[in-house]
């Protein structure tokens, strides 16, 4: 096949590909950005560590938590603000399992949180 010949043979099949591309989106239910964003800030994500200080005043916990998969964070220690007060039976040193939420685009929450038995 010539250069010439090549060249228009590729353009053709890339404006077919381009136009089934298309026909394909037209008919695909639509999710936007936003909605995959939402979808991600309404999702509670499940997590175990360890309780490593509190902050009563502040509303405050530090975890030394494991990998928490559905959010691709690494095992790590960090500050988590509180929904609710601390429950009386977790103690600092004690395993948990806690909830998170995300209530704003930085700020993650525990909904929930217990002694892991």
């Amino acid at each position: 096949m010539k250069p010439a010949n090549l060249s228009q043979v590729l353009a053709a099949a890339m404006a077919a590909t381009v136009a089934m591309t298309g026909a394909v989106y037209a008919v695909t239910p639509s999710h936007s950005h936003e909605d995959a964003q939402h979808a991600q800030i309404q999702a509670k994500h499940e997590g175990y560590g360890v309780l490593k200080a509190v902050n009563t005043e502040a509303g405050k916990v530090q975890l030394a938590h494991g990998a928490i998969p559905s959010l691709g964070w690494p095992a790590m220690t960090m500050w988590f603000a509180l929904r609710d007060p601390l429950p009386k039976d977790v103690m600092v040193g004690d395993n948990v399992r806690f909830e998170l939420e995300q209530v704003n685009s930085k700020e993650w929450v525990i909904i929930r949180i217990e002694r892991k038995r």
